[in-house]
C-alpha cells in the first residue's frame, strides 16, 4: 500500500478460468460507482490498482469465474497511506545556545 496504489495477491482458485475485481472508494458525500476489471487466467493472482487517493479507504472484492459463472467475491476494505509533505527547505543553524542550537528554514514547495 502507498500513497496512491493498493497490490492485491491471493490464492488462485482451482477450476477457476480468471478473476473479477471492484473496487470502489468509501467516501459518503458522493456517489461513488465501483470500478471493474477482470484477469484472464487461473494463475493471474494479483494486480496493482493505481491513482487511487492518498489517505482514503477503498472496498476491494475479488471473484472467480470458469464456464459456468461467478463465485461469491472475498472482499477487504483498506486504506491509502496519507500525504507525506515535502521536507523543508533551507534547513540552517541560526546560532548556538547554552543546551542546543537555534534552527531555521523555509516551509516546503509543495
Amino acid at each position: 500500500v502507498t500513497q496512491h496504489s493498493i497490490t492485491l495477491s491471493w490464492t488462485s482458485v482451482s477450476g477457476s478460468s480468471g478473476y473479477y475485481i471492484s473496487y470502489e472508494r468509501l467516501d459518503f458525500s458522493v456517489p461513488v460507482t465501483p470500478t471493474y476489471m477482470r484477469l484472464g487466467g487461473s494463475d493471474n493472482t494479483s494486480v496493482t490498482l493505481n491513482k487511487l487517493t492518498a489517505g482514503s479507504r477503498y472496498i476491494i472484492r475479488v471473484w472467480a469465474t470458469d464456464g459456468s459463472g461467478v463465485s461469491q467475491p472475498i472482499e477487504k476494505t483498506v486504506k491509502t497511506a496519507d500525504d507525506i509533505p515535502s521536507p523543508p527547505r533551507l534547513l540552517r543553524k541560526t546560532r548556538d545556545m547554552e543546551n542546543g542550537v537555534e534552527l531555521n528554514w523555509l516551509p516546503s514547495s509543495c
